[in-house]
């Protein structure tokens, strides 16, 4: 995968995305966003700048270890959701883990 030309924590991201000029903004480098952002950017007249909340985990073993899977469920790269209360649950909120960090959710799935 290519460098992107801006790859930054949101807050950090989105300040520098207001004092330049993109072609294209990418909010979320999950996969998705970064297939895309990678696409765009194949086009070396095309500035492409991507804003991601979550930080670069590729040395986080909870990440790069598929034994390890699941340990980064309720950290700071699991955004935490919750369900509403589900009757057919017994009441419970159920949890639905999702990635922050770079890679979104793939990024926590353990692969």
């Amino acid at each position: 995968m290519r460098v992107f030309k801006l790859v930054l924590p949101l807050v950090q991201g989105a300040t520098m995305a207001l004092s330049k000029s993109f072609d294209y903004v990418i909010v979320g480098a999950g996969t998705s966003g970064l297939v895309v952002a990678n696409r765009l950017s194949e086009d070396p007249a095309v500035t492409v700048a991507v804003i991601e909340p979550g930080l670069d985990q590729r040395n986080n073993p909870n990440v790069t270890d598929m034994s390890k899977f699941s340990l980064a469920f309720g950290t700071s790269i699991d955004w935490q959701y919750k369900t509403t209360e589900q009757p057919g649950a017994g009441g419970k909120k159920l949890s639905l883990p999702q990635g922050k960090a770079w890679g979104g959710s793939s990024a926590i799935n353990g692969t």
